[in-house]
């Protein structure tokens, strides 16, 4: 039985999805899996019809998008004028984006604040780095509460990225030490044996979104559930 999408809001304009760990959003010509845009082709197909733009039929309305392995909050416009006008507020930096994120050690400072350009790492080409001379990227960190389970500490934090570079939250908060708990890329071989056992999943959930209305010009804010992993 295929897995449904919850949906958080919805009117005619704005589509604003819960997605679960483990769905890819975008389709590309190496994954054959299901993805979120063939989920939303499936279930809206009349949002596709007639339609000549191009980039919002070939994003399927999506106006950012989520790692495979981050849950949390998706917005999807559900006509090009919305798209568009979405996508303006994404790019100037005018949205609210706050994630919570279960990340290794304790954290001794209250507030973070990671300014480290990204970019391809020269030695491996295939994953993200922090680079000189690389984009910039902003990252703001509160911290929460730290807890020990089963011998090993870990914090619960919250995340104000600022900009929105490709994995940007997980690379940062790796380069200071405190890699995501189960995070296969950036987080240490012998962290991720402990993570295994206690964690099922990369410990990041985009929790809130915010953004202006096309239709009213308010500020609306988002909010996704967070998942039982993260009550620790």
């Amino acid at each position: 039985m295929e897995k449904e999408i919850k949906i958080i809001f919805e009117d005619k304009n704005i589509l604003i999805l819960d997605k679960w760990s483990g769905l890819v959003v975008n389709r590309s010509n190496t994954y054959k899996e299901t993805t979120l845009q063939d989920i939303l082709e499936k279930t809206y197909p009349e949002l596709y019809l007639n339609v000549s733009d191009q980039e919002y039929l070939s994003r399927s309305g999506l106006v950012h998008r989520l790692d495979k392995d981050t849950s949390g909050i998706v917005a999807v416009a559900k006509n090009t004028d919305t798209f568009h006008y979405l996508l303006h507020q994404f790019k100037q930096r005018k949205t609210l984006k706050e994630y919570i994120a279960v990340v290794h050690g304790e954290i001794e400072d209250e507030i973070i604040e990671i300014d480290a350009p990204l970019a391809r790492n020269p030695k491996a080409p295939l994953r993200i780095a922090v680079v000189s001379g690389g984009k910039p990227a902003f990252t703001k960190i509160e911290k929460m509460y730290s807890k020990n389970i089963d011998g090993n500490t870990y914090t619960l934090v919250r995340v104000f990225p600022k900009t929105g570079r490709t994995h940007q939250i997980r690379i940062h908060l790796s380069s200071i030490g405190h890699p995501v708990a189960g995070d296969k890329i950036y987080c240490a071989s012998n962290l991720l044996e402990n993570d295994n056992i206690v964690f099922s999943r990369l410990m990041l959930h985009a929790e809130i979104l915010g953004f202006i209305d096309p239709e009213n010009q308010k500020f609306h804010r988002f909010k996704s559930p967070l998942p039982n992993e993260f009550k620790i």
